[in-house]
């Protein structure tokens, strides 16, 4: 919901203002509350922190406190069916592990042989998850991943998204791809002075 961009307190004004959207943190937003709260930071995303540090220096302090109210992981259930969202699938020994220690990272890329070992989700049919950019949609130990691929980090004027429509009989995934003005984003992220702004632009080129 922030980082890779400069509009963080637009997106989370929009968000935060709906009572029927429900919501978990990722890296991104686990990072820069742990610069808020002076807490470690990851020492493999170094190279991100004064783009954290940016974001952190101009979130309002509403968003803050709900961002920190956030959960990690959201395990509805729906018509009998376990869901599992998550915003990466890890081994539930990482489950509570702090953002500087990396638990998004420590499963591998998304494939069936490194999300076969995960443990602590048998009991789930369906496994939603973001973190890497790509889409992904697989089975694996009978249940399904599914990754609809990033909202923003596209190279194309779409944003990304899944509908998943359950019922008694079971669950069908869904792919959405919805038009956006990704020139305008692109022509107002350029007026901006937040850090990594090349590499940010380069995504969208």
């Amino acid at each position: 919901m922030i980082g890779i961009g400069p509009f963080s307190n637009e997106v989370l004004d929009v968000l935060f203002e709906r009572n029927n959207v429900k919501m978990i943190t990722g890296n991104h937003d686990e990072s820069v509350l742990a610069l808020l709260n002076n807490e470690p930071y990851p020492e493999s995303r170094i190279n991100v922190k004064p783009h954290h540090e940016w974001i952190a220096a101009r979130l309002k302090k509403e968003h803050i406190s709900n961002l920190e109210n956030l959960p990690r992981i959201l395990n509805p259930t729906i018509h009998e069916h376990n869901l599992h969202l998550i915003h990466y699938p890890m081994k539930q020994s990482f489950n509570e592990d702090h953002i500087s220690e990396d638990p998004f990272d420590l499963t591998g890329m998304p494939s069936q042989k490194n999300f076969s070992v995960i443990d602590g989700i048998s009991i789930f049919s369906l496994v939603c998850f973001g973190h890497d950019h790509s889409t992904h949609h697989f089975i694996c130990n009978n249940k399904t991943f599914f990754n609809p691929g990033s909202l923003g980090c596209f190279n194309e004027p779409f944003a990304r998204y899944g509908i998943i429509d359950i019922n008694k009989n079971g669950f069908n995934v869904m792919p959405q791809y919805v038009p956006y003005e990704l020139n305008f984003y692109v022509s107002e992220l350029s007026k901006t002075s937040i850090p990594r702004k090349e590499i940010i632009l380069n995504i969208y080129r």
